[in-house]
């Protein structure tokens, strides 16, 4: 597959949990980033970001590890950016 001229994407997911929508996860390339340290996404954003992830041409030939845009984790990167 990494060796393939298809457009591929495999998304590394992180524990799932059920409830409403809080939003489109964020990713990161290094599974070890600070930003996916919640390791939890609920499972319809999980959804959401693979149909996201078709479209989205950055991530085409990549790895994204995921985690909820909502999660401590997530939160505390953003607002350290």
């Amino acid at each position: 597959m990494f060796g393939s001229d298809t457009q591929w994407t495999v998304v590394r997911g992180s524990d799932l949990e059920e409830g409403d929508s809080v939003g489109l996860p964020v990713w990161s390339r290094h599974v070890g980033d600070a930003i996916l340290e919640s390791n939890i996404t609920r499972r319809v954003d999980f959804a959401l970001f693979m149909v996201a992830a078709v479209e989205n041409d950055e991530l085409v030939h990549e790895v994204p590890a995921i985690v909820g845009c909502q999660t401590p984790s997530a939160l505390a990167h953003a607002a350290s950016e």
